[in-house]
């Protein structure tokens, strides 16, 4: 008995030594979202839920910021090893995200859109955006794109009328009629629809009128990259399954999400998946997979913002903040 006793307590003192360096082996991740999670979120939470990260050997936390800027104030601090990064925005923050380095766009297509209600102001095309009041608010990057958008289209951007509006407050403003149009990413459309009864909500994305430039990508900081990058690989390979599978099965997304974030709707968060397809599936992501870039659309979104917007500090260079070479091989196609 006394040798069984020895033999299994050498077993168990075997098996405790092991367990740590299996957990050893699985590298901790803090993913930075653009914005609190909603349902255009879901295909991180498919990559999460179907175990896609730990086959990877990443341990991923999904953290919620409070907009595009946060996003990137957390990945140069170090807040997030990655982030979901929205390029514009780290252009135009200048010095402030000089060491972030992007290496797969997502947002092949800008979401940007100026959202109003017909009848009502009923915003069509870009003419209809001069002396329009839109709601949005000081923390917004949006009113900086609108005002570079209108000058791009020979509008003059000194006429569009800012209203500071509270993110909760902007739809049911919108609605009630208190305001004539607001800022959204054209995912929010199921929701503004929902809200607005029977009136018709409309929604002009500016992609759709020669804004052809990159937005959220995923993002890691330049030193981190250097000493992780068979971290970064898995990560990116782990998450296109995720949006492979979500775009794929929008239902099964929905239902996968609101395991997590019980106060979302399954409805709208499919809907919200739905539209993603219009801004992710582009020819080039068919033909070459999620995460796709090209460096002349990169110069193109780079020198869009340098152009129209006050850089703070060096100017990014779209040589310097794009990094080839870490996207799956084989690609990871819709």
């Amino acid at each position: 008995m006394k040798i069984f006793k020895q033999v299994i307590g050498a077993v168990f003192a075997a098996c405790t030594l092991f367990t740590p360096a299996v957990h050893a082996q699985e590298k901790d991740i803090k993913f930075a979202l653009d914005f609190i999670p909603l349902g255009r979120h879901a295909p991180w939470y498919v990559a999460l839920s179907k175990g896609y990260f730990k086959e990877e050997g990443l341990n991923v936390t999904i953290l919620p910021t409070k907009g595009t800027a946060d996003a990137v104030r957390f990945v140069e601090s170090g807040l997030a090893e990655i982030g979901f990064i929205d390029i514009p925005s780290l252009v135009a923050s200048g010095a402030a995200g000089n060491s972030v380095r992007i290496v797969g766009a997502v947002y092949q297509k800008p979401p940007y859109c100026v959202f109003s209600l017909n009848p009502g102001a009923n915003v069509s095309s870009p003419k209809d955006m001069v002396g329009l009041e839109i709601g949005s608010s000081s923390a917004s990057f949006m009113p900086r794109i609108f005002a570079a958008f209108m000058k791009m289209n020979n509008l003059d951007p000194s006429t569009l009328k800012i209203v500071n509006i509270d993110g909760a407050a902007r739809v049911p403003m919108l609605v009630s009629k208190k305001v004539a149009a607001i800022d959204q990413f054209i995912m929010g459309e199921p929701s503004i629809k929902r809200a607005a009864g029977d009136a018709q909500a409309k929604c002009l994305l500016l992609g759709d009128y020669g804004l052809d430039i990159y937005a959220n990508s995923i993002g890691v900081k330049e030193d981190y990259l250097k000493a992780n990058p068979a971290v970064v690989r898995g990560f990116i390979r782990a998450a296109f399954r995720g949006w492979k599978d979500a775009l794929a099965n929008p239902a099964e997304a929905a239902k996968i999400q609101v395991q997590y974030l019980k106060a979302l709707d399954p409805q709208i968060i499919e809907q919200e998946i739905m539209i993603l397809k219009r801004i992710t599936v582009t020819p080039e992501v068919i033909a070459n997979g999620f995460g796709t870039m090209s460096k002349e659309k990169m110069r193109r979104t780079v020198q869009f913002i340098n152009d129209n917007v006050e850089v703070t500090g060096t100017k990014l260079t779209a040589d310097g903040i794009q990094v080839d070479g870490f996207l799956p091989s084989p690609a990871i196609k819709p």
